[in-house]
């Protein structure tokens, strides 16, 4: 994916995050629905103005954001060898935030449904995203797993971004088990992820060792 079309599908999302607030502003109710428990029960609300608008406008600062951080960082030729993947992760997640607005909007209008059902593919996509962008990265100060030892150490980088992709494609496929049991879909989540993310930072450590034996 080019940088070019990145930023055209990025404008089409905001633009269609937006739009739908504005079109939608007139329906929503004055305290709107905007936080659900791990059972997908609504329990918190916000203001009509808040639930239409902090979302595309949070959409908004991370594209700027993830647009940037090729440009400031000082390895950017390396962000450059794996941009079509990272361009690819940008427009999904902020194309997940539409998707979660989306979802918000249409429960507002009085439709209910079971919401964890219905996040758990999308999850799961986003997971298996970012295990194809942590497998394809190349050393970075942004993107990635960025420990003192994968930063000190290219060979360290490589095999545990290695590791890290499989890790993460696991947690993919296990986050679909929500779909199953959506009572259990934030475990089938959180605790893969979790596991995943402190056995990487263990196992960069324990690569670090394995090259750097007689560091004190």
């Amino acid at each position: 994916m080019s940088t070019k079309n990145t930023i055209f599908f990025l404008f089409v999302l905001l633009l269609a995050t937006f739009g739908g607030s504005l079109v939608l502003s007139t329906r929503m109710p004055e305290s709107m629905a905007s936080h659900w428990n791990a059972q997908g029960q609504v329990d918190g609300y916000s203001s009509r103005t808040f639930g239409l608008y902090f979302v595309p406008a949070m959409q908004l600062g991370l594209a700027l954001l993830f647009l940037g951080i090729p440009l400031i960082d000082p390895r950017k030729e390396n962000i450059r060898k794996f941009r079509p993947v990272f361009n690819l992760f940008i427009i999904f997640i902020v194309g997940f935030f539409s998707y979660i607005h989306g979802l918000t909007l249409v429960w507002n209008l009085g439709v209910s449904f079971d919401l964890m059902l219905w996040m758990s593919p999308a999850i799961a996509l986003l997971l298996f995203l970012a295990g194809v962008l942590i497998h394809k990265a190349q050393p970075n100060f942004f993107i990635g797993i960025r420990t003192p030892w994968t930063l000190s150490d290219d060979r360290v980088w490589a095999e545990t971004h290695r590791m890290g992709g499989w890790a993460f494609k696991s947690c993919a496929l296990l986050s679909l088990l929500g779909m199953i049991s959506p009572a259990f879909a934030i475990v089938f989540l959180l605790v893969p992820v979790l596991v995943a993310a402190f056995g990487l930072i263990l196992y960069s450590y324990i690569l670090y060792r394995k090259y750097h034996p007689n560091i004190e």
